[in-house]
């Protein structure tokens, strides 16, 4: 059997289809990918994966095969860095399941569609991709929501040497920014830093002022710290000169938490 392969629409659509595979594991897993990495890991993808259909002397199925287990793993080693083998396995199969579901949606649409399978082309499969991939992130966004409002982070917040390890809630009702670079802000209790205060530096120090019910306005101390470290699913995110505000409240009755992230540090609304 004999096929006309037309390189750069394969291309095109392998290239299109990868960047929506990451951008969807990303999504669901919280990964960090910069959006020029994540175009080139699927550039890369994609002409690797053109460079196999023109070897000479395999089936296409094993072509395939080799694409979807090869090809889609480097894909993913190229986009994301991994902390644990776990993330890696989880992050293949969540791939490899988006593009089943993404693949079986193309084919049954096309039934819908005027020439039906034949009359498939590359701009239809482009679109359909699109809309299905917009399906998921609609989905993954409203299920983010409802998860990380109630989930609970591992938090690293380094006081100028020393490191000052506690639990962060996710509060999407945070919406305190500093006034003066407008920078989000977390919510640290200040009893669990009072001993570590000293290590800020006094130019690092600042009020911010805050809008709450039962109270039209104030000021919260607040500092400026070099790094904190936001750990989820063994996935750790660092954030540089961080502002995070001081309560003389207790966060949590229970002592679940004691700092309350802002949303920009947690969520996947990117």
């Amino acid at each position: 059997m004999h096929y006309i392969i037309y390189i750069d629409k394969v291309w095109l659509m392998d290239f299109v289809t990868g960047t929506y595979l990451l951008f969807l594991v990303k999504q669901t897993y919280g990964l960090q990918c910069g959006p020029v990495r994540m175009i080139l890991s699927s550039a890369v993808s994609a002409s690797v994966f053109v460079l196999l259909l023109l070897l000479p002397g395999m089936g296409m199925a094993f072509k395939v095969l080799f694409q979807a287990v090869f090809v889609n793993l480097f894909l993913l080693k190229a986009a994301f860095s991994f902390r644990t083998k776990e993330m890696v396995v989880k992050s293949y199969i969540c791939m490899s399941g988006y593009a089943l579901f993404m693949g079986g949606l193309v084919c049954c649409l096309t039934v819908y569609l005027p020439g039906g399978l034949r009359g498939m082309t590359c701009g239809k499969v482009i679109a359909l991709s699109t809309a299905a991939t917009g399906l998921v992130s609609w989905y993954l966004h409203i299920r983010n929501r409802g998860r990380d409002r109630r989930k609970l982070y591992m938090v690293k917040l380094d006081f100028y040497g020393e490191t000052l390890h506690c639990r962060g809630f996710a509060d999407s009702g945070n919406s305190l920014y500093e006034p003066y670079g407008r920078r989000p802000v977390s919510i640290l209790e200040r009893r669990a830093a009072e001993e570590l205060m000293e290590r800020v530096p006094q130019e690092k120090r600042y009020l911010v002022p805050f809008h709450s019910i039962g109270k039209k306005s104030g000021l919260l101390d607040a500092v400026e710290l070099p790094e904190m470290e936001v750990e989820e699913q063994g996935q750790r995110k660092v954030f540089r000169k961080v502002v995070v505000a001081l309560s003389d409240e207790e966060l949590s009755h229970k002592g679940n938490y004691q700092v309350i992230l802002h949303p920009d540090f947690v969520l996947d609304y990117n």
